[in-house]
Order: structure tokens, then C-alpha cells, then sequence
């Protein structure tokens, strides 16, 4: 490895898993009494994918996670730490994380989840990275983003059934030369829309019990509007202050890894930020919003695809529930 002493810490391998059910427009259409199109119309979306019954958060976090570990050309073993970025995992507790590292057997790595909704793998990142940059005794990293949303929707409400679909994708962090991989970090939150997006039932202040079942607090509840607004204010501010601790502009960066939220949202984020379609990627189109693990996937979709080089100034930025806004840049490597 080159200059390890003083290196700097980047992105060495990506993966990402979708379940096998697809799901498309038309039937969310027909059991929410929407016109044909409408989804298309307002949100980009033309199909998702979500779980079998066989499947799991768990197992889309691993598979998602031994692509990425393949693709690094690193063993289970050489993980340190591994975070989970999840609020659907298998159980309310323990971790994800733990069970992810039962089955991939990476025995030396210490394991625990983090929840910032679909700003997830960037926040997830900002962690793993300051823990390596602290502790020069960690190697690697797995970051997995995963949702298992579709477990949480009420498929007959519009509002949020034409968003999301579930996934994983997962990124091995390493060791790379100095002035390449995460150069910043940044992360700021609005707690005065903490109620615009939200799943309630289960949490401490409602418990599910046998009498308040059919009240639906177990389903998301999501104010499209003001996600809208909230991304249109605060992302591109998120993103300007990281590239300020860099010395950088917003016409610096090459290319741009956003949360798929909505296709027309991240159209509409470009051109307000007078940038071209042809600098960011998308895959909202084909497999929805997939929260936590959206930018995971991608990021790996467009690494794997070749849109990403090296020397490029990489934005990964997003927006989730609570709000928490998020913007990492990086020297791809």
C-alpha cells in the first residue's frame, strides 16, 4: 500500500443486492386508485423491488456486502468495524450489524448500527472514516445502507407507496494515498420537520399493542412537500459548506452521488444548482426509493458502469428523515 503512514482513507470496493420481487407502477396504481401514469408523472419511479417472504434485511445487507468485499479483493477477516445503516433491520435490537458479521464471518471487526433514515451511507461514511483516521490500527471498513421499507408501507395510501422499494449496497473502506479518498465531511439537521416523515408505531411513545393496531402507526407517513422543500434549502447549502473545508466551489465537483428520492427532485437540485444531468447518476427510475441504501447503490451502479474515474471530485450527499442533510467529498482513487 502506498504511503500508509500517512494515507488517506477511500473507497475500495462497492456492492449492492435488490430482492427478487419487482413491482411496478401499474399495481400500485390499481390498489391506490391512482390514473395510469400518475406515478411516472410526479416522481420519475417506474418500478421497485421488495422482499420475499425468504428475505430479509439481513440478507440483502450480506450479499450487498460480500460483492463489495470481492470486489476490494479483501477477506472477512481483514474487516475492523462494520456499520450497518438501517432502521428496518430484522429485530427493533440488536443490531443489524451483529447478524451481519455472524454470516459473513468477519470475526475481528467490531459491529453496530447508526440510523440518519436516507442520509444513512453518507453518515455512515463521515463515521467509519473519522474511526480510521483515529485508530491507524483499523484497515477496513464495511459500510452497508439497507431497507427493508416495503415491510413498513401501506401499499393502498399513494402518498407512500409510489416512492420506495428495498436494497442494499455496502462499500469497503481502505487505505489509500494521501490527497485521494474522503477529503470532508458534513452533516447538519432541521429538527423544527422532525414530524414531516416518520414511522411511529413501535417506537417508545407508541409501543404496538393489540389495542392501537389498527390505528396504522405502523406504516410510514410522509409529507412529499416537505421533503421537496427541505431539499431544495438545505442540500446544496450541506454541500457548499463540505467543499468549503476543501476549498472548493460547487462548479469543482465532477460528479454527484445523490439519495434517489425522486427523479424529478434530483433534476430540479442540478439545474437550481445550474449543473448538468450528465454529471450526477440515477437509478431512481428502476428501483425507487431505497432510503438508507440509495446512495450505495448508486454509487456502485455508477462505478460499475465506468461513470466515475479517478482524480474526480466525487460528491455523495443526502436528505432523510428528522431532517438530516449530508454531503461527503472525495478524490476517487
Amino acid at each position: 500500500m502506498e504511503n500508509v503512514a500517512a494515507s488517506g482513507v477511500g473507497i475500495v470496493g462497492v456492492g449492492r443486492c435488490l430482492p427478487g420481487k419487482k413491482l411496478s407502477n401499474a399495481q400500485i396504481e390499481a390498489q391506490c386508485n391512482l390514473p395510469p401514469g400518475t406515478i411516472e408523472e410526479k416522481t420519475g419511479v417506474r418500478e421497485r423491488y421488495i422482499l420475499s417472504d425468504e428475505e430479509s434485511s439481513s440478507t440483502l445487507a450480506a450479499a450487498a456486502a460480500k460483492q463489495a468485499l470481492e470486489h476490494a479483493g479483501v477477506t472477512p477477516d481483514q474487516i475492523g468495524l462494520i456499520v450497518c445503516c438501517a432502521f428496518t433491520g430484522d429485530y427493533v435490537y440488536p443490531a443489524l450489524a451483529c447478524k451481519v458479521q455472524e454470516m459473513l464471518g468477519a470475526w475481528n471487526a467490531g459491529a453496530f448500527d447508526l440510523m440518519a433514515n436516507c442520509t444513512g451511507f453518507q453518515v455512515g461514511l463521515t463515521v467509519a472514516s473519522d474511526r480510521m483516521y483515529v485508530d491507524r490500527n483499523i484497515s477496513h471498513v464495511l459500510v452497508i445502507g439497507v431497507t427493508a421499507q416495503s415491510r413498513f408501507i401501506n401499499w393502498f395510501d399513494g402518498d407512500s407507496a409510489m416512492y420506495f422499494g428495498d436494497g442494499a449496497g455496502a462499500a469497503v473502506l481502505g487505505r489509500v494515498p494521501e490527497g485521494y479518498g474522503i477529503l470532508a465531511n458534513d452533516i447538519m439537521s432541521n429538527g423544527r420537520v422532525y414530524e414531516a416523515v416518520r414511522l411511529r408505531g413501535g417506537g417508545s411513545s407508541h409501543p404496538m399493542r393489540q389495542e392501537n393496531v389498527d390505528l396504522g402507526l405502523q406504516y410510514f407517513e410522509v409529507n412529499g412537500m416537505e421533503v421537496w422543500k427541505q431539499v431544495i434549502q438545505n442540500q446544496p447549502k450541506v454541500m457548499r459548506r463540505v467543499l468549503e473545508k476543501i476549498g472548493k466551489g460547487i462548479e469543482d465537483v465532477d460528479f454527484y452521488i445523490f439519495h434517489q428520492a425522486n427523479l424529478k427532485l434530483i433534476e430540479f437540485l442540478m439545474a437550481k444548482m445550474k449543473q448538468p444531468m450528465a454529471k450526477t447518476f440515477t437509478n431512481v427510475a428502476t428501483i425507487g426509493n431505497t432510503s438508507d441504501a440509495s446512495m450505495a447503490i448508486a454509487l456502485c451502479d455508477a462505478v460499475m458502469a465506468g461513470a466515475i474515474k479517478r482524480d474526480q471530485l466525487l460528491m455523495i450527499s443526502g436528505v432523510g428523515a428528522g431532517f438530516t442533510f449530508g454531503a461527503t467529498a472525495v478524490r476517487w482513487y
